[in-house]
């Protein structure tokens, strides 16, 4: 007589298979996201630059970064608090 496996037997085969197929799975994605990773952050060989490295040239990119970068938040601000206030606001007052 062959043997039948009870439901308590067919749910922990299938929680095993399920816990191997996931494991199986990650390790696969983990795998390839690696390949692609080598893939686009290769190394490119060195090219000299022009760059200046005086004083006065370090001291301007330093404050063009930063003037930069306050105008975008300025900008981002002004943009959100614009949207905020030209919302229509809804009231409702109960007695």
């Amino acid at each position: 007589m062959p043997h039948r496996l009870t439901h308590h037997e067919t749910e922990r085969t299938k929680r095993r298979q399920l816990i191997w197929l996931s494991a199986a799975l990650t390790a696969l994605i983990v795998m390839l996201w690696i390949f692609y990773m080598q893939r686009t952050f290769s190394v490119a060989p060195a090219e000299p630059t022009d760059v200046k490295t005086d004083a006065a040239s370090v001291f301007e990119n330093g404050l063009t970064a930063i003037s930069d970068t306050v105008m975008t938040g300025l900008v981002n601000s002004y943009l959100y608090f614009h949207t905020v206030a030209s919302e229509e606001k809804t009231f409702t007052i109960k007695r």
